[in-house]
């Protein structure tokens, strides 16, 4: 399995990752393997789970698509690519994708492989409005990291609002560190995670 954490707001996104490929045994097969990608200036996506078809898939250029305008194009195309089985790979992948939405604001999606659609679609206008999902191993807490990340992240957010001049770029830096320090807790509770971790930033 693996750890992936993703915040998006209305005019930035992060996503963050660290790079252990497991076995379903446990075995480590990679300290090195890239589960998190910018596709180019306006897409994040992240993956986590089998890594069946991200090889597939980054081989075939999917992860460096310029002419990809929007996440919200990105998360359908990617969706209608792995539904319709043009990427015919056994796996049970979690797939994250965060960016610029079609009106220039934040917008977030995810789904997995064995959906009949996409889920959790959200679009982030409101200047207090952020998404933080982290996708965890199945033996570690999922709630409790996810209510971590929420308040973690809501709260710098808060604090740049009520700020006299919101610093995006401070935002964004704690924010990393954030994923950072919740991806090392978890690489401590769980051999499938570990300490290396991987981080992209776009801003619009």
């Amino acid at each position: 399995m693996s750890c992936v954490i993703g915040t998006v707001f209305k005019n930035f996104a992060i996503i963050s990752g660290d790079t252990r490929l497991s076995k379903d045994s446990g075995e480590t097969v990679s300290d090195t393997y890239t589960k998190v990608f910018k596709v180019n200036q306006n897409v994040l996506v992240g993956f986590t789970g089998s890594g069946n078809a991200v090889d597939v898939l980054n081989k075939n250029g999917i992860f460096d698509k310029d002419d990809c305008p929007s996440a919200e194009d990105y998360l359908e195309f990617l969706w209608l690519l792995l539904g319709n089985r043009v990427v015919n790979e056994p796996n049970h992948c979690n797939i994250l994708v965060l960016g610029k939405s079609k009106l220039n604001y934040g917008f977030g999606g995810n789904f997995h492989m064995s959906d009949d659609d996409v889920q959790n679609q959200l679009h982030l206008t409101d200047h207090r409005n952020v998404w933080a999902p982290i996708m965890t191993p199945p033996n570690v807490d999922y709630e409790y990291y996810q209510d971590l990340v929420n308040s973690k992240v809501q709260l710098i957010i808060a604090e740049q609002i009520i700020s006299p001049v919101f610093s995006r770029g401070m935002a964004i830096k704690k924010i990393k560190e954030i994923h950072r320090e919740i991806i090392l807790e978890i690489s401590k509770k769980d051999r499938s995670v570990n300490s290396n971790i991987e981080q992209h930033v776009i801003k619009w």
